[in-house]
């Protein structure tokens, strides 16, 4: 069983290092990113705006990161 608890322990390591990535697309961006847009939320229909707002911020990280 030494072999699934390390195993395990990995996962978990990883998960919290960068799991924010798969659930929060901002989570790494400059508070000044999210901010901007932010600012454009009121363009967009109120119904529709948190789904918008988790799109633009996923698209911005992936963009950022494919750069690097």
């Amino acid at each position: 069983m030494g072999l699934f608890t390390d195993l395990n322990k990995k996962l978990t390591e990883n998960l919290y290092a960068h799991g924010s990535y798969l659930s929060d697309p901002s989570a790494d961006l400059p508070r000044r990113v999210e901010e901007t847009v932010d600012l454009l939320m009121p363009f967009v229909k109120p119904e529709a705006r948190e789904t918008v707002r988790l799109q633009i911020l996923g698209i911005i990280h992936e963009h950022i990161f494919d750069e690097e």
